[in-house]
């Protein structure tokens, strides 16, 4: 029997975006696809997700084949924004929880089966001009953020209302952070810890505060994203160069680099552990008007491709971003 041709796929370039891109694995598909966040150039955001079902698993109708960007579909219109979170959620189940910033105010939204993307109440933050998010192993909803003060701050949730949140400071000092010039703030969650790790970047040096109060320097950085893998916690640090700096805090000689694809300035970088292989990061930055999609495997043999939306042809094709 002749073998099958193979599928035609439409292709696009992502929709014109703007300011800070967020990366999260979802609980969708066979392994667990990749959600990326978008702010649009001009109103809403945007999520498209990468198709982690192994090789030769058959796609989803006009999605995308395994190993490929899906399209991209707005939703959150009715605002600028500058800068976005997305959090798997273990509640719900399968929700995501996406936090966004308009200028100095923080939004949330919530992603759930039976009715997309809704609008929530927003975390008590006041005003911002960077936060950011993340979901302890114990299920507790966080946020770091930086207030138009100066000052990096803590809230914690307590979920056992989900969605509804409610939200408060964690108790003695926890919930104020070193004061510094910092201009990103970080968070990620830590095996079995119910507190997670903070990282704080400065143009003249950054510190990662560990569950314990721990601290550790971190080098000057333009911009950066932090993941934990097996191995411990990843900071992957741009400082104006050609590659990545990737810093282990408290792993003595742990540190490496990662030669960057494209040329230009690097103005947004996301990342996240990727569950179904050890040792492995995925990013996607921001470089020179392009994203691009990397792939750490722990030792420094990263591949690099651009993100281009394909999607598997079928019988009834729309067009490839729903906005």
């Amino acid at each position: 029997m002749a073998a099958q041709p193979p599928a035609l796929l439409r292709t696009a370039d992502p929709p014109p975006g703007r300011g800070g891109i967020a990366l999260a694995q979802g609980r969708y598909g066979l392994r667990g696809n990749v959600e990326l966040l978008l702010c649009d150039a001009s109103d809403g955001l945007w999520v498209l997700w990468f198709n982690s079902d192994p090789p030769g698993t058959e796609p989803e109708p006009s999605g995308p084949p395994p190993g490929e960007w899906s399209g991209a579909l707005r939703f959150g219109t009715g605002r600028r924004y500058d800068d976005v979170q997305i959090v798997q959620s273990r509640h719900g189940p399968h929700h995501l929880e996406v936090y966004a910033r308009s200028g100095t105010d923080l939004h949330r939204l919530r992603w759930s089966p039976e009715a997309a993307f809704t609008t929530e109440d927003p975390p008590p933050a006041g005003t911002v001009t960077t936060a950011t998010a993340t979901e302890t192993t114990d299920g507790t909803p966080w946020i770091a953020h930086l207030g138009t003060d100066g000052q990096a701050r803590l809230l914690r949730a307590d979920p056992s209302g989900h969605p509804r949140l409610a939200w408060s400071a964690p108790p003695g000092d926890a919930s104020r952070l070193p004061a510094g010039n910092w201009h990103t703030v970080l968070l990620t969650p830590l095996p079995g810890s119910p507190v997670p790790g903070v990282g704080l970047l400065g143009a003249d040096g950054g510190t990662y505060v560990g569950p314990a109060g721990d601290s550790h320097r971190l080098p000057p950085a333009r911009t950066g994203a932090v993941a934990t893998a097996h191995d411990g916690t990843r900071f992957y640090l741009w400082t104006g160069g050609t590659a990545l700096d990737v810093v282990h805090p408290g792993a003595s000689g742990a540190d490496r680099r990662l030669e960057l694809p494209g040329e230009g300035p690097v103005t947004a970088i996301a990342a996240t552990p990727l569950a179904h292989t050890e040792g492995r990061t995925d990013l996607v930055l921001r470089r020179g008007g392009r994203l691009w999609h990397l792939t750490d495997d722990g030792t420094g043999a990263a591949t690099s491709s651009l993100v281009v939306s394909r999607l598997t042809s079928g019988a009834n094709d729309g067009p490839v971003h729903r906005g």
